[in-house]
């Protein structure tokens, strides 16, 4: 539509010349008087207007005209004549070249126009989620090559140590271009001189590049021309635009375009750090106060480390390493970057490369001393001399680290280790703001990570306790007879699943002839102080019940000579205590104890009343009561893990509905489903100890031998 516009302005222009042209030819053949001379001003008039093609024609028509003036004015070839058609040509050559140079001065405007808009309609796309410096940069160079055709863009920071660095550079060229990923600002180089001086450089060829820095002689493949465009803003320089582009490609008359171009990219680089500067404040806000709630949740070391790393990579870094002491040696524990493949691929690393204890910066240097280090940028001396060898230094290089801060892990009593953050591809800097919170962070971390570690280390203790504990109580707890006479048997022993020592749950079974005495008690204490005293208990039950007393004595002879075996004067055992005969008599006792369950055949459950009395050890005296068992009744006893277990959210489990099933499902089965059932309706493993004793009255599958009895025993 504009160049239709044009075309419409030079159609009527050039016929206005014509015109023009036509009236002094009218006015040199009425007048009598030669002017042919200034014939040339139609070709002027149309110059002003229009290209050199229209002009070029005005201008061919007015050389006719004035040849023709000399014929009807007859003096064609004669001196007055010459002096005027030399006046004419050179006024329509100079018509045509203002045409020629005014068609360039529109096309490079033109051009100029439509890059310019092009270029700042997709930074507008690309620049609208940018919120970092380096993203802005990265969207910059990209397009810059894309659309403006450039060979090559390059933007650089100028950090407070005087040095230009790399932020992103699109185009580098061979292996001599990482000489130029940092630029002192002392250099003799184009863009050292351009920051310094805050004033824009071109070059239009390789021949004047390496006039003006004669070191650049030969880095330079092929010809080019350099534009080196300072990022400045109130006498303050942010860093250095840098662009090559093929020869000819910008002309100085451009070269303000380029400068336009620089200071857009500067308002969106300072646009990026304000906003960058408030997503930091609201991060370290909000990561705070989310590591104060999740890292005092968790009591394993794993979960600890994983939580750390989860809550600061990618938000405050691109990566995240913890090393934990390990002796001398810092041994690292965890290692998380933004993308999960670079994660596993770092992990597989982690020991390719010991950390050297004695060096005098990093890692090492902040577990000694217990400061943090901080590094707003790191240069390329600083990663050599972390490398080990000459591939840990290209690796190093290779990822590109940009910022770090390296924090100390400090627990309740000595250092645990440290925590170090990397700024890598994100191209975001630390500063002393970000240092204060990772120290916070570190600080509420290491507290983590050593009530962890002891949390562990308690575990593993009270692990190897409860293991010997529990085998020690399994070791006194033989099982019964699957029978004695009419009585078919079952016990089961299930020691707590919470982090506490095993306790002193007991069962026995004494067979006397006709009789069969049991025993089911708890001693009050946990570990192995209770399977001590619970080792007593089943000792002087079986001297005790081999009296012809009933179990109300053999109550009263236990509790007499348990006292001088209890480790302290409130320390006390329940139990309860069944004679039952081969008629299905049967005598119950109990000091402090749950009383025993009788179950039917045909789901009743009763619970035998009994005359309370104190546990053994504290005097016990109890009064026993009698019943008689019916063929296929059955007595359950039991401590009081099965009344105490508890669901998830603290209430009781109420024992009642899973009882009838134990009076009906065979009895070697049936204290596995109890089991199970109240498993399940806790929601968890049993927080305490349980034991259980099931006796069933089977009179009709006794044997006829009373020596099986004994033997079975």
């Amino acid at each position: 539509m504009v160049r239709r516009g044009v075309d419409t302005i030079e159609r009527h222009w050039w016929l206005v010349g014509l015109a023009l042209l036509a009236v002094l030819v009218v006015t040199d053949v009425v007048s009598q008087r030669q002017i042919n001379g200034v014939y040339a001003g139609g070709a002027l008039v149309t110059a002003i207007f229009c290209g050199p093609v229209p002009t070029s024609l005005v201008a061919v028509a007015s050389l006719v005209a004035s040849v023709a003036s000399g014929i009807w004015n007859g003096n064609l070839g004669e001196r007055e004549w010459a002096v005027r058609f030399a006046a004419c040509v050179l006024l329509c050559g100079i018509a045509v070249l203002i045409a020629e140079i005014s068609r360039r001065r529109i096309r490079d405007r033109d051009r100029t126009a439509f890059l310019a808009q092009h270029v700042l309609d997709a930074l507008a796309v690309e620049l609208t989620g940018a919120r970092t410096g380096k993203e802005v940069a990265d969207g910059f160079v990209n397009h810059a090559v894309a659309t403006l055709g450039a060979k090559s863009a390059m933007v650089l920071s100028l950090d407070p140590d005087g040095v230009l660095r790399s932020v992103t550079w699109n185009g580098r060229g061979s292996r001599a271009a990482d000489h130029y990923q940092e630029v002192p600002l002392d250099s003799d180089v184009p863009g050292a001189a351009a920051a310094r001086d805050q004033v824009d450089q071109h070059y239009r060829t390789v021949k004047e590049i390496e006039a003006a820095f004669p070191d650049l002689a030969g880095y330079y493949p092929h010809d080019l021309s350099l534009h080196v465009l300072p990022l400045h803003r109130d006498g303050h320089t942010l860093g250095l635009l840098a662009m090559t582009f093929p020869p000819g490609s910008f002309s100085k008359a451009e070269d303000g375009f380029l400068h336009s171009l620089a200071s857009a990219l500067t308002s969106a680089v300072l646009r990026a750090q304000e906003l960058q500067a408030n997503d930091a404040a609201t991060q370290r806000t909000a990561l705070l106060a989310e590591a104060s709630m999740t890292l005092s949740r968790n009591l394993d070391l794993d979960s600890t480390l994983a939580e750390v790393v989860r809550l600061l990579v990618p938000r405050f870094a691109d990566w995240c390493v913890v090393q934990l002491l390990d002796g001398e040696d810092l041994k690292t524990v965890a290692v998380q970057h933004r993308d999960p493949a670079t994660s596993a691929w770092a992990w597989s690393m982690k020991d390719a490369f010991p950390t050297r204890m004695d060096a005098p910066t990093g890692a090492p240097n902040v577990v000694r001393t217990g400061r943090s280090e901080i590094y707003p940028y790191i240069p390329g001396e600083m990663v050599d001399a972390a490398a080990v060898n000459d591939e840990h230094r290209a690796l190093l290089r290779r990822l590109g680290f940009t910022s770090a801060i390296v924090a100390p892990l400090v627990g309740r009593h000595a250092p645990l280790g440290v925590v170090t953050l990397i700024h890598a591809e994100s191209g975001r800097r630390y500063d002393a703001e970000d240092l204060a919170f990772v120290e916070s962070i570190a600080e509420r971390a290491a507290l983590a990570l050593d009530t962890a570690t002891t949390f562990e280390e308690q575990s593993e203790r009270l692990a190897d306790v409860t293991r010997i504990a529990e085998v020690a109580q399994r070791a006194i707890l033989a099982p019964p007879p699957p029978r004695l006479g009419p009585l078919v048997l079952n016990a089961r022993y299930v020691s707590a699943a919470v982090a506490a020592q095993i306790g002193g749950d007991l069962y026995e079974v004494v067979a006397l002839g006709s009789r069969v005495r049991l025993l089911v008690g708890d001693v009050r204490g946990k570990g192995l102080a209770a399977v001590r005293t619970a080792t007593i208990v089943l000792g002087e039950f079986r001297a005790a019940a081999a009296g012809p007393g009933d179990v109300a004595e053999v109550a009263r002879e236990i509790d007499h000579r348990l006292v001088p075996y209890l480790p302290d004067i409130e320390d006390f055992v329940t139990g309860v205590l069944v004679d039952i005969d081969d008629d299905g008599h049967f005598t119950v006792a109990s000091c402090g104890h749950p009383p025993p369950l009788l179950l039917t055949a045909s789901g009743r459950v009763e619970t035998i009343e009994l005359k309370p009395t104190v546990p053994l050890g504290l005097g016990s005296d109890p009064d026993p009561t009698e019943g008689v068992l019916a063929p296929g009744d059955r007595l359950l006893l039991y401590t009081d893990g099965l009344i105490e277990a508890r669901t998830p959210d603290g209430s009781f489990v109420d024992p009642a509905a899973f009882l009838p099933a134990v009076g009906r499902e065979p009895v070697e089965t049936a204290l596995d489903n109890l089991l199970a059932e109240l498993q399940h309706a806790a929601g968890h493993s049993l927080a305490d100890d349980l034991a259980l004793l099931l006796v069933s009255y089977d009179p009709e599958g006794s044997s006829p031998d009373p020596r099986a009895r004994l033997s079975a025993r």
